[in-house]
C-alpha cells in the first residue's frame, strides 16, 4: 500500500512538469494567433487607406475635370456679330520702307487701332490679322489676297492700340512695288463676313519700295 502511495507521488511529480509545459505552448500559440491577427487587420487598414484616397483624388480630378470643361465651354462662347452693319475701322500709323529683300522675311512695325465697334479676335472665327497688297510697277507681279498673314499680339477691344510686326515675304521677283498694308477679317462661315478692311472704306498704309535682292 505505501509502495502504491509512494508510486502514485512519483507519477504526480512527473506530470506537473509536463502540464507546465502544455500551459506554456497553449500560451506561445495564443500569442502568435494574437499577433497574427493584429497583423492581419493593421495590413488590411493599410491596404484600405490607399483606396480611399484614390476614390478621393479621383473625385478631386473629376472635379476639376469638370470645372476645366466648364471654363472652356465659356471661352468658346463667341458673341455673334452682324459684320454687315457693324462700324468697320482701323488707323495704322508706321511707315514702309524704301527697299525689302527678295530673298529674307522683311518686317515693317506698325501701331494700328481699332476703331470698329466690336472686339478684334485671334482666333476663329471673326480673326483680325494684318496683310498686305502688292502691285508691281516697272514688273508685272501683282497678288492681292495670298500674302502673308501677321498676327495680333492680343485680341484688340475697341479704342485699343496695339503694335504690329508684319511680315512681307511674298515678292520673289526685283522691281518696284506699290506695297497696302491692310486688316482682313478671316474664319467666319459666311463669305461676306469675311473682307479686306479697305473694301469698307478703311484706308490702308501704301508706300513705294524696291524689292532686291540682299546680300547674305
Amino acid at each position: 500500500m505505501k509502495r502504491n502511495l509512494k508510486h502514485k507521488k512519483r507519477n504526480f511529480r512527473n506530470l506537473k512538469p509536463i502540464k507546465n509545459l502544455a500551459f506554456f505552448i497553449t500560451l506561445i500559440l495564443i500569442v502568435i494567433f494574437l499577433s497574427f491577427f493584429i497583423i492581419s487587420s493593421a495590413s488590411c487598414s493599410m491596404n484600405a487607406t490607399p483606396a480611399e484616397k484614390i476614390d478621393v483624388d479621383r473625385g478631386s480630378e473629376e472635379q476639376k475635370g469638370q470645372s476645366e470643361e466648364t471654363i472652356s465651354l465659356e471661352e468658346e462662347e463667341v458673341v455673334q456679330i452682324d459684320y454687315q452693319n457693324a462700324t468697320i475701322g482701323a488707323e495704322m500709323v508706321g511707315a514702309i520702307p524704301s527697299f525689302l529683300c527678295t530673298n529674307r522675311d522683311n518686317i515693317i512695325i506698325i501701331e494700328i487701332t481699332n476703331t470698329s465697334d466690336f472686339t478684334w479676335r485671334t482666333e476663329k472665327p471673326g480673326v483680325v490679322r494684318i496683310g498686305y497688297h502688292y502691285y508691281g510697277q516697272d514688273v508685272e507681279y501683282v497678288d492681292y489676297d495670298q500674302t502673308s498673314r501677321s498676327l495680333l499680339p492680343n485680341p484688340v477691344n475697341p479704342g485699343e492700340t496695339v503694335t504690329v510686326e508684319v511680315l512681307i515675304n511674298n515678292i520673289e521677283n526685283e522691281g518696284n512695288y506699290v506695297i497696302q498694308i491692310d486688316p482682313v477679317l478671316e474664319g467666319n462661315e459666311r463669305p461676306e463676313d469675311n473682307f479686306w478692311f479697305s473694301s469698307k472704306g478703311v484706308e490702308m498704309m501704301e508706300g513705294t519700295s524696291y524689292v532686291g535682292s540682299c546680300g547674305e
